[in-house]
């Protein structure tokens, strides 16, 4: 494939077109959200074009299309999509979980929430395997919806990730009696949290 000069993008300028950190772009080329390279350097770069293409689509909310999950193993027999629901309330942050777990292929059942509240709400409908929440939200703080999930009995169903900034001793210091959580740092540790989801699948 020939790239024109004109047409060459570094991660610095993506970030910017993008709206997102430098990392995030990093992150994104990492799932295969958007297509990159690197010179014999081990700089990455990328298309314009492509970059250009992927700011459009999050502007509008559509984002990329990704191809469905486990198209060449027709012959196997899939198990039933695992329920996840996402807590978040950065936006850009939300939205990279959404691009990132749908990039992996894999057989999940996907919800996104942006506040506490939402979030209670959507464990109440769709009752998820795995909830993957911050605790920093807007309404109701996640400790708050931990221990409206615990008392409801709901909490006992699923299994819980904490991704936070704080340090892990200070969020399982703010944990209700009972609670057992693993907690991981943000940025987020996407490969640990794939790890996860083919373990449950696995199951």
């Amino acid at each position: 494939m020939t790239i024109r000069q004109d047409d060459i993008c570094t991660s610095r300028k993506a970030a910017e077109l993008l709206g997102v950190s430098a990392r995030t772009v990093q992150l994104w080329a990492d799932a295969g959200v958007i297509a990159s390279w690197k010179t014999p350097g081990g700089h990455r770069r990328f298309s314009l074009t492509d970059v250009h293409k992927l700011a459009q689509e999050l502007r509008s909310g559509a984002g990329p299309v990704l191809p469905g999950p486990g198209a060449s193993d027709g012959d196997k027999a899939s198990p039933p999509p695992l329920k996840v629901l996402v807590v978040e309330d950065e936006s850009t942050l939300l939205r990279l979980y959404e691009l990132t777990l749908k990039s992996w292929h894999l057989p999940l059942d996907l919800h996104l929430a942006d506040n506490g509240y939402t979030g209670l709400l959507t464990v109440g409908q769709v009752e998820p395997q795995l909830l993957l929440l911050d605790l920093n939200l807007p309404n109701i703080d996640g400790f708050q919806m931990i221990s409206a999930l615990k008392q409801s009995g709901l909490l006992d169903r699923m299994e819980l990730m904490v991704i936070s900034a704080l340090e892990e001793n200070e969020v399982l210091a703010g944990m209700p009696v009972g609670v057992e959580c693993r907690v991981l740092p943000k940025p987020v540790p996407f490969e640990l949290i794939r790890e996860r989801l083919e373990s449950l699948l696995e199951r």
